[in-house]
């Protein structure tokens, strides 16, 4: 093959590759930057029609009694700590269908570094654990079965297997996330939702390859960027870009999210999630399962959440928590129900 065409041919997949990934080929024949939307697309519609999710967080987490930022400064916590003794990730998507929720995400991997399905690029997963069920491919199956959107969830910054103590430098780490990334959207099918953790850390340029990343394999996955305790009038400069904009126990104003926001005089069309917890403790705030966590009322707590965040043109990402058999627990269950009771069809409209 000549020089002229081998440059024939690198143009020519550089152009299918923008074509089919919406990318846009620069005149030098690099694919630019991914950026979110400036409209609201099929994608998007479907997402905010969807107004009701749940937040799966289940992890070694699950099985430590200490307080959850006290876990990533000890000593890591070894792999086989991690063991359901009845794991059922169907039940807990049945539930979440029963539940009159739309969507779920679950915490492939943590801030503690675990990662719940085998990965080729850490030994730090359920594959040396005490019990090898790939989480994630479970869970996918599940969504699947009940007709439930599935989408997962990464730490992009905190990794204490992985990073603390300097265990890698910057630049191995985030190839490390690259490849567990790609990994989660070439090995399960479609995933709708991506959903990005841990950001105090992660350098703009970072943010930006693992957004190119996520967009380049599944163009309609949805990034989202854990804002923090934020209301959605703003963004935070250090968390961009991202396709939603997330409020962390936090709603939109009283006037509702206006989802035309602008970044760097540029306006793109970002939906909001807000995410809060079904239960109170005192180890994980209510993210992750302890023994003797307490489940916050319907009436005097989730309905008017739900109210306030849907009222208000945002999605509701409501936590369940996973117990240390691997089930959601039957109270929960319950407390799902009697939710879904008082919410009436509002979610189905």
């Amino acid at each position: 093959m000549n020089v002229k065409t081998t440059k024939t041919l690198t143009v020519s997949i550089a152009l299918v590759t923008a074509l089919l990934t919406g990318a846009v080929l620069l005149a030098d024949n690099k694919i630019a930057d991914f950026e979110p939307a400036t409209k609201r697309t099929e994608v998007i519609a479907r997402y905010e029609k969807m107004r009701y999710g749940a937040f799966i967080h289940f992890s070694m987490n699950t099985f430590l009694d200490v307080p959850f930022f006290e876990s990533l400064k000890g000593p890591l916590p070894p792999s086989k700590i991690y063991n359901p003794t009845n794991l059922d990730v169907d039940q807990w998507v049945a539930t979440i269908k029963k539940a009159r929720m739309r969507y779920a995400v679950l915490t492939a991997k943590h801030y503690i570094g675990f990662a719940l399905w085998d990965s080729k690029y850490s030994d730090y997963d359920v594959a040396t654990s005490g019990n090898k069920t790939d989480v994630v491919a479970e869970f996918v199956k599940a969504c699947r079965k009940y007709g439930i959107v599935p989408g997962l969830y990464y730490s992009l910054g905190a990794d204490a297997a992985h990073r603390k103590n300097r265990k890698m430098t910057d630049d191995e780490w985030y190839e490390l996330a690259n490849n567990q990334i790609t990994e989660l959207l070439t090995n399960y099918g479609p995933i709708a939702i991506f959903w990005l953790d841990g950001m105090e850390p992660v350098p703009a340029a970072q943010l930006q390859r693992t957004y190119n990343t996520i967009k380049s394999l599944q163009p309609d996955c949805l990034v989202v960027v854990n804002q923090g305790y934020t209301d959605g009038t703003y963004w935070t400069r250090s968390r961009w870009p991202a396709d939603v904009v997330t409020g962390e126990r936090t709603c939109p104003p009283v006037g509702g999210h206006n989802p035309r926001m602008k970044y760097n005089g540029k306006t793109y069309y970002i939906p909001m999630e807000t995410c809060d917890t079904s239960a109170v403790g005192i180890f994980g705030k209510g993210w992750f399962w302890e023994p003797g966590e307490q489940l916050r009322e319907v009436q005097r707590e989730l309905l008017p959440l739900f109210q306030r965040a849907t009222g208000r043109r945002a999605n509701f990402l409501l936590n369940v928590t996973i117990d240390r058999e691997g089930k959601v627990p039957q109270a929960t269950v319950e407390r799902l129900l009697e939710l879904s009771e008082a919410i009436g069809g509002s979610t189905t409209k």
